[in-house]
């Protein structure tokens, strides 16, 4: 009797172990064999795309009007709507939802803001990491 209860113990406990890390592997999404999509570019990945001519790439500058008249400058041919006013003005890049979307802003971190409000909106975007402090010093 000792050993049959012994055994069922057993059987629980490892039954219970299996089924924990299945649900922890389905948590942290490493039973999804499909390729991540990438969230950040460097500026050096921007500025190689755009000399490229790449037509599936638009950039968003999120900074103020001010900003962009400031010391860091603006790329050409940029979309801009501040960080302030992209919630309002999301629908105007509707028609860019079937491209890339870098966003870019003065050091990186309106920009990742930015990403997730469009991401909500079912945008394809990628953070362009150090912003244009970075561009600067290429």
């Amino acid at each position: 009797m000792k050993k049959s209860f012994s055994l069922l113990v057993l059987f629980t406990l490892i039954a219970i172990t299996g089924c924990n890390a299945q649900d922890n592997s389905a948590a942290n999404g490493s039973g999804d064999k499909s390729p991540q999509k990438k969230t950040d570019m460097t500026v050096e990945e921007l500025k190689s795309r755009l000399e490229a001519g790449d037509t599936n790439l638009v950039v968003l500058d999120v900074r103020t009007a001010d900003e962009l008249k400031g010391e860091l400058g603006a790329l050409p041919g940029i979309i801009h709507i501040s960080l302030q006013e992209l919630e309002n003005r999301a629908n105007e890049l509707d028609k860019y939802k079937n491209k890339e979307i870098a966003v870019i802003c003065r050091s990186g971190n309106r920009s990742v803001t930015a990403c997730n409000i469009l991401k909500k909106d079912g945008h394809n975007v990628i953070n362009v990491q150090g912003g244009m402090r970075a561009w600067r010093k290429l």
